[in-house]
């Protein structure tokens, strides 16, 4: 039988069909001269002679009883007519057989794999049962299966991607508003004091931060993936960029009723290859993350130091959670579930800081410690 289901289904169908009309001639024969035998046996074949007086010959064959005779009958329907059923009993067999042993577990397994592929569930295995065509197919179907569960994981993850992506445009488009809020309201109160330098400062700021969100659009849309996201190093003016970074900050803390403690570069060099923009990000990310949780003070400094371009964010607050200290930066980490923010803020940091060759490094002292750092040469 195990031979029978390796075979090929034309092979198998041809040997079960040829094996079972062998058995039915054998069996049409037997019973042909089983009839015959068993016909002459019930119906008398001896012969009686009569010789009459005037020597004449009579031959008279004796009558048969009418048991014999139906008898007889019978079995000369019999005959001819149970080699037919013999013949008809192998086809029925053979196609009855043929689907047992070749076609019944194949097209169950099929028929199973189908319905549950139908319902979204892919987690199961669809196994060949033997080595024929619909082996093969099983096979097949099975490879199928497994493209398709392959298929929807990347769709998952690219599901997933872009729900990250997602969560952080708009997580960091929120710093730059925030800047250009606070722009907008020292503006109209430098038009209200007549204090034409100030105004165009803030103006100046307000156009400057303009371009950071539509550059920051235009790079977010021309991404699937954050981790597509390329640094670009320039030379960057170490003497101005404290400034810059301090005002930039600053917004930030205006908003709510928090001190912001900025401590910039002490005898830094006068240039180092640096992409601002990241910076940026970076520590308007940390700063608005610690203001979030702090209780009265965030205190930021910013160093270099043996080619490492150091941003430290520290507050006041209840630091960071055991879990988060232990796991490491996960995405849609959130300290309060009650804090209207994606979680994304950390996460961002960490990645941008990996990709300019840096690293972010989480700590508790006396409140939480985030401390990012820049390859600069």
């Amino acid at each position: 039988m195990e031979r029978l289901r390796n075979m090929s289904l034309k092979r198998a169908l041809f040997t079960l069909a040829l094996g079972n009309l062998l058995a039915a001639f054998v069996l049409s024969v037997l019973t042909f001269w089983g009839c015959v035998r068993l016909r002459d046996t019930l119906t008398p074949s001896d012969t009686q002679i009569i010789v009459g007086a005037e020597g004449v010959t009579e031959t008279v064959l004796p009558e048969p009883e009418a048991t014999a005779s139906a008898a007889g009958n019978l079995l000369t329907v019999l005959q001819f007519l149970l080699p037919m059923l013999f013949f008809v009993a192998a086809l029925l067999l053979t196609a009855a057989l043929f689907y047992r042993w070749k076609l019944k577990a194949p097209l169950a397994i099929l028929s199973d794999g189908a319905n549950r592929i139908m319902e979204n569930d892919l987690d199961f295995t669809v196994s060949a049962v033997s080595n024929d065509e619909l082996g093969r197919l099983c096979a097949a179907f099975e490879t199928m299966r497994q493209s398709l569960l392959e298929n929807n994981r990347l769709l998952w993850r690219q599901t997933e991607e872009r729900k990250r992506l997602n969560a952080a445009f708009s997580h960091d488009l929120r710093n730059p508003v925030t800047v250009l809020k606070g722009s907008a309201k020292l503006a109209r109160r430098c038009a209200e004091a007549e204090n034409t330098a100030q105004l165009e400062e803030n103006l100046d700021r307000i156009d400057t931060y303009t371009d950071r969100i539509e550059h920051y659009v235009e790079t977010m849309s021309t991404v699937q993936r954050l981790e597509q996201l390329e640094p670009k190093p320039k030379d960057v003016n170490t003497a101005a960029l404290s400034g810059e970074l301090q005002k930039a900050l600053s917004f930030a803390a205006d908003e709510g009723e928090k001190q912001l403690i900025f401590h910039g570069l002490t005898a830094p060099p006068a240039a180092i290859l640096l992409d601002k923009e990241l910076l940026f990000q970076i520590a308007e990310n940390l700063t608005a993350n610690a203001l979030r949780f702090a209780r009265e003070t965030v205190m930021v400094t910013l160093c270099v130091t043996g080619g490492q371009l150091t941003l430290t964010v520290a507050d006041d607050g209840g630091g960071f959670p055991p879990d988060l200290l232990k796991g490491g930066v996960q995405p849609f980490h959130k300290g309060m579930e009650a804090v209207g923010h994606f979680g994304m803020g950390l996460y961002i940091c960490d990645l941008l800081c990996r990709k300019h060759d840096g690293s972010l490094t989480l700590r508790n002292d006396n409140g939480a410690v985030a401390c990012a750092s820049l390859k600069i040469s």
